[in-house]
């Protein structure tokens, strides 16, 4: 049984061997971020294909590459029948809401919770991309 495990553990862990190291920004309330492209995020997940628990939802792949403001830093959240959930290293973004395209026509617009290892800090200023 536990060789059975580790092969799994090694078969799991190679497969991650050329996934980047999740960054930590510490991005506050302002800051010019731009999404990374669908490729950079897909390789953060675990074997659940989520970062952290927090998965990467097909609305969001709109987003990618472009930029946006932070609005604000997210610590922890309610989750509809779950209770209580906390978080790290997450943000949401200024006018970046669900569609809910991908959710049978949801028409919530519920905001979108971002990792911050899917994101990049912009240095410039362009008003007109985001």
């Amino acid at each position: 049984m536990k060789v059975r495990k580790f092969l799994c553990f090694l078969r799991w862990f190679s497969s991650k061997k050329n996934c980047k190291k999740k960054s930590v920004l510490d991005l506050h309330p302002g800051e010019i971020v731009e999404v990374r492209n669908e490729n950079e995020i897909l390789v953060t997940f675990d074997e659940n294909g989520t970062l952290e628990g927090l998965p990467f939802m097909p609305e969001m792949r709109k987003y990618c590459g472009k930029k946006f403001r932070v609005l604000k830093r997210i610590n922890k959240t309610i989750v509809e029948g779950a209770g209580m959930r906390r978080m790290k290293n997450t943000v949401i973004l200024e006018g970046v809401t669900c569609d809910g395209a991908a959710h049978g026509g949801c028409r919530r617009t519920c905001l979108l919770f971002w990792k911050e290892t899917w994101l990049k800090r912009v240095q410039t200023y362009d008003k007109d991309n985001y």
